[in-house]
């Protein structure tokens, strides 16, 4: 039954999955395991072998059809092909396209035929060109959530999650720094509109509102964006090369369009490859501790290491005197004030600590056994101590027996250092896990979160934790920041909220008042109204596929 409609094992367990298959006709070629396909065939031994089925886990992975992983993916020979994806449209309909191309669905399998008939129509009228995508998508995708039914019963029983959205308030200090940074970014996309060059300078813009974003998590972020993520024998490379070769590599990190060739955003912890590809340090952090120690970008074969991979702060040391009397090179706009110190301790990080600390008074009191909270909630609260006093009544009353661990989130492993910092001081036992660690710290991390009653909270990333990970000893997790895409949220949220899960489950999503998060949030709805629409959950439809004019305007109160 299972192989009849498509349907792993992971499914029957209740895992939230979306699945595509092809099962068209195809050519004779295709009937013995060769695919007729225009993309260039791939090198090595999986390549060679003519496979009766291919399954593609994690399919999201291939979500950019332009990336060397994906071509690679799409070249395998094949006769039955499968995507499995909890995540199946991240950021835009373009996503899409990538699963066409490998499951070679035609006529969507060719980028012509998939922009005329699906994003065009979509631009035009959404309601029918979602109408259309939905028809397209019913005739090879199964798909199971969490909610869904078999014979009118839940395909799987979960602990109820609720989810509070807590917005915490800047200081005098941490308010008048935003305001400052807010009020220069606001002028420059001004700048920007009126010479009618918002597009050219769309990823500098992208880099604006990060910036914006990092200030809201702690003002030293938009300092650490210039930090060194890198080791020593990077700087000795450096330290080898051609001051023109430097240059050529810092500029490539400075230049306005600037945007990570693996996720496609504006990169956090930038770095440059010797090749002259710019990446986040995460995201190309596979590459070189993994297998696969290739470069990522588009159609280049570079092999990477750590010592041919720089980052800014690397490059900066290499070339202080050109970079004191270059004029084109930007430095930092922002005086070392008091917010930007190590030692200041932000707002949402004192808002975390509040959690925690009663998270664990009550791991010292014992919990007790009670009537769970109603699932998926959504909770506002603004004052400090009410949100104490609700956290220590909730869990004390609907908790079972064994510690409470939380999971603290965030995009930047520089808010993580300071996090950090803040736990070692108030005593409070923790692991962490980033995409700078080995695969086997990453698995003693998870492992003493889980087994060790002691350790109960979990530093992680969101690009190295979002997937993959089952940290059921979890019941508490809290975002500090957010992502633009919320799905992304959901994926990380559930690495604690999935089966084996015995506790309710709480998420905090912590946010600042009156900042460009305020906007994030709304513009997260539409994200989530875009995805529904596809799949036929919503029938308004959207068209917000990438940050439009208006978009931006809004977010920059223009």
């Amino acid at each position: 039954m299972g192989e009849r409609f498509g349907i792993s094992s992971e499914f029957a367990a209740g895992k939230k999955r979306k699945q595509l298959y092809n099962g068209n006709k195809k050519s004779k070629k295709a009937r013995k395991g060769i695919d007729d396909s225009s993309i260039e065939c791939a090198s090595g031994p999986l390549a060679k072998v003519g496979w009766f089925r291919v399954i593609l886990d994690e399919a999201q992975t291939i979500k950019n059809h332009r990336t060397q992983v994906a071509r690679a993916c799409c070249s395998l020979r094949a006769k039955r092909r499968w995507c499995l994806s909890g995540t199946p449209i991240q950021n835009t309909i373009d996503d899409l396209y990538s699963y066409f191309r490998f499951l070679k669905y035609d006529p969507y399998a060719v980028y012509k035929s998939f922009y005329n008939t699906i994003k065009v129509p979509i631009s035009r009228n959404s309601i029918q060109g979602y109408k259309k995508l939905q028809a397209v998508l019913r005739a090879i995708m199964l798909r199971r959530t969490k909610g869904t039914l078999i014979d009118g019963k839940p395909i799987i029983n979960l602990p109820p999650k609720t989810i509070e959205l807590t917005k915490v308030d800047f200081s005098i200090e941490e308010r008048a720094f935003y305001m400052k940074l807010e009020a220069d970014s606001r002028s420059q996309f001004k700048a920007y509109a009126a010479a009618g060059t918002v597009n050219q300078n769309y990823a500098n813009i992208l880099l604006m509102l990060l910036r914006l974003r990092q200030a809201c998590d702690h003002p030293r972020l938009v300092k650490d964006y210039y930090s060194d993520p890198l080791g020593k024998s990077s700087l000795e490379m450096a330290n080898s090369l051609p001051k023109e070769t430097l240059i050529n590599l810092f500029n490539s990190l400075e230049t306005t369009f600037a945007i990570c060739g693996v996720c496609e955003d504006p990169p956090e912890d930038p770095v440059v490859t010797m090749c002259g590809h710019v990446f986040c340090y995460q995201c190309v952090s596979d590459c070189l501790t993994g297998d696969d120690n290739t470069c990522p970008g588009l159609g280049c074969k570079a092999a990477l290491a750590e010592d041919v991979v720089f980052s800014k702060a690397t490059l900066r040391s290499c070339l202080s005197d050109e970079l004191r009397s270059s004029n084109s090179i930007k430095a930092n706009d922002f005086d070392h004030s008091l917010v930007q110190q190590s030692e200041y301790s932000s707002s949402k990080i004192k808002a975390v600590l509040e959690i925690l600390h009663s998270n664990c008074k009550l791991n010292s009191a014992g919990s007790h056994k009670g009537s769970p909270s109603s699932d998926d909630s959504y909770i506002e609260d603004l004052d400090s101590d009410a949100r104490i006093m609700k956290h220590t009544r909730k869990y004390s009353e609907s908790t079972t027996a064994g510690p409470i661990k939380a999971i603290v989130f965030s995009q930047w492993t520089s808010m993580l250092d300071l996090v950090e910092a803040s736990l070692q001081q108030s005593g409070i036992q923790y692991r962490r896990l980033d995409g700078r660690m080995s695969l086997v710290a990453r698995d003693r991390s998870v492992k003493d979160f889980n087994t060790d009653p002691e350790v109960t909270v979990m530093l992680m990333s969101l690009k190295a934790g979002n997937l993959g990970l089952n940290m059921v000893a979890a019941c508490h997790v809290i975002l500090l920041d957010l992502w633009w895409n919320p799905t992304t949220e959901d994926q990380a949220i559930d690495r604690a909220h999935r089966i084996g899960q015995t506790r309710p489950v709480t998420v905090t999503r912590l946010t600042v008042k009156d900042t460009v998060e305020d906007r994030i949030l709304a513009l997260q709805e539409e994200k989530r109204k875009m995805v529904a629409s596809a799949f036929g959950e919503d029938h308004a439809g959207s068209s917000a596929t990438r940050l439009t004019m208006d978009d931006l305007k809004y977010l920059f109160m223009v």
